[in-house]
């Protein structure tokens, strides 16, 4: 830690007190904000070894946009859990090996977060809800996650028996918590030596799948897909590298969307009015119809709802980086080999860039607000510039058919004689946030009259055409 000892990091404000963890940990969302207001955009810190902060508008542009050579993923996730366990993938590479990753994957991503899980996903948000109409009271996080787990595993692994998914979900899981564990250093029993294990276990089970889809002539998911695409010259990636990619954007499509997913809950139960807003919406638009990308724009209450759910609760409230040069910013020089942190959640919560930025108002986003309306440029929940999150159309598409399919079935109520918490590491969600579902009276007759009233348009054109 050579760059601990430099006067230039030295000069960067801050404190070097072994207390700082202890205080990230017990209340991440009061050590950024203190720290960001005493000290500005850029600060050092202690998290067991001497790390940078960056936050704000600036520094997110710095990080992911105008100086992002000079930052290293495969460094910053290196120092972490996440790093040993998540090996050989596109989140934790650099430069060249990154691209050609990135290239290879994209094309399936883009698939995916389209039109062939659509269906599939739909499906899983319907049964949901008939299930939340005989059990009509639950917390937002396992609703979510339950659901999530079941439309992320179905897609990417392309598997639909149940019970193999079911032998899948204890190991996903484990790996998931194993990933978020403290520090990077295995011991028997931990939660770090169970996740690996877990990913052990998750490769055997997926080796025989890949090889199967290889032989596929219509390969299935995006396990299926990638395990059949080759690189410029002509060659498949290897199976441990088609499974450790498939593992990670598991845990982006799993883990973060159901963080997001109990977001959605909550705060639709906590702003009714938006919940009416947002169902009247989606009655004009779709009717008693499965939402489809095909006209989704015209959900506007539905687009600002999720961007402010995407700003007010970002899934991961802080991302790791390593400095790879020296660089400047913010009138302070941060040596080479530096650890570098920035955090969606503050950036997200900078009143400069957000007015009332505590405040949960989706109406920021109101085109109608003129000068006033909210600036995407300032979001970074997916990250930004050139690798911007690749699963997000697939996390959006599921946030947006979990609104449009519940909205129309139930008016979703708090439970206010259950307290609740907001969880700020590893992921960032509401904790025991009980809501119940309240069945909308005139739910099947509403959706009767709409198909009604579809059945005679479309009688309507067919007599014109015969005309």
């Amino acid at each position: 830690m050579r760059y601990a000892i430099d006067p230039r990091f030295r000069a960067i404000p801050g404190t070097s007190s072994p207390l700082e963890l202890r205080a990230m940990v017990q209340n991440p969302f009061a050590f950024f904000e203190e720290r960001y207001l005493k000290y500005g955009p850029i600060f050092r810190s202690s998290l067991v070894y001497p790390v940078v902060w960056m936050m704000g508008a600036e520094a997110n542009r710095a990080i992911m946009v105008t100086e992002r050579d000079n930052f290293s993923y495969a460094g910053g996730y290196g120092q972490l859990a996440f790093g040993r366990l998540f090996k050989q993938n596109v989140l934790v590479m650099d430069g060249d090996e990154h691209l050609r990753a990135r290239t290879l994957l994209e094309p399936a991503v883009n698939r995916l977060g389209l039109t062939e899980v659509i269906d599939q996903v739909q499906g899983i948000w319907e049964s949901t809800a008939d299930k939340l109409e005989r059990k009509p009271h639950g917390d937002v996080y396992d609703i979510a996650q339950r659901a999530t787990f079941e439309a992320s595993a179905m897609a990417l692994t392309g598997l639909k028996d149940g019970s193999e998914l079911d032998e899948m979900r204890p190991h996903f899981e484990a790996m998931i918590i194993g990933a978020m564990a403290h520090t990077k250093l295995r011991y028997p029993g931990g939660v770090l030596d169970q996740g690996l294990k877990s990913r052990d276990i998750l490769v055997d089970m997926l080796r025989p799948h890949i090889e199967r889809a290889r032989r596929d002539p219509e390969p299935k998911g995006f396990l299926g897909r990638l395990a059949q695409d080759k690189d410029a010259q002509g060659n498949y990636l290897s199976i441990d590298d088609v499974i450790h990619h498939t593992l990670l954007l598991f845990w982006a499509g799993y883990d973060t969307t159901a963080s997001a997913g109990s977001w959605v809950l909550h705060l639709l139960a906590h702003h009714p009015e938006w919940q009416d807003r947002i169902r009247e919406n989606v009655w004009d638009v779709l009717g008693d119809q499965p939402y489809e990308l095909k006209g989704s724009a015209k959900l506007h209450t539905v687009s600002w709802f999720l961007r402010e759910v995407e700003r007010f609760g970002p899934s991961l409230t802080m991302f790791p980086r390593t400095a790879v040069n020296d660089f400047e910013f913010g009138g302070h020089t941060v040596p080479a080999g530096t650890p570098v942190f920035w955090s969606p959640w503050m950036s997200q919560r900078c009143p400069e860039a957000f007015p009332h930025p505590h405040a949960f108002d989706p109406g920021r986003w109101d085109p109608a607000r003129g000068d006033d309306q909210a600036k995407g440029k300032y979001m970074v929940g997916f990250g930004g510039g050139p690798r911007l999150c690749l699963g997000r159309n697939f996390a959006q598409m599921q946030l947006r058919i979990q609104i449009t399919t519940l909205v129309r079935r139930f008016h979703i109520e708090p439970d206010a004689t259950r307290p609740f918490l907001i969880q700020g590491l590893p992921t960032h969600h509401p904790v025991d946030s009980f809501v119940h579902f309240r069945p909308l009276l005139g739910y099947q007759e509403r959706g009767g009259r709409a198909r009604a009233a579809q059945k005679g348009a479309s009688n309507e054109s067919s007599a014109e055409a015969h005309a």
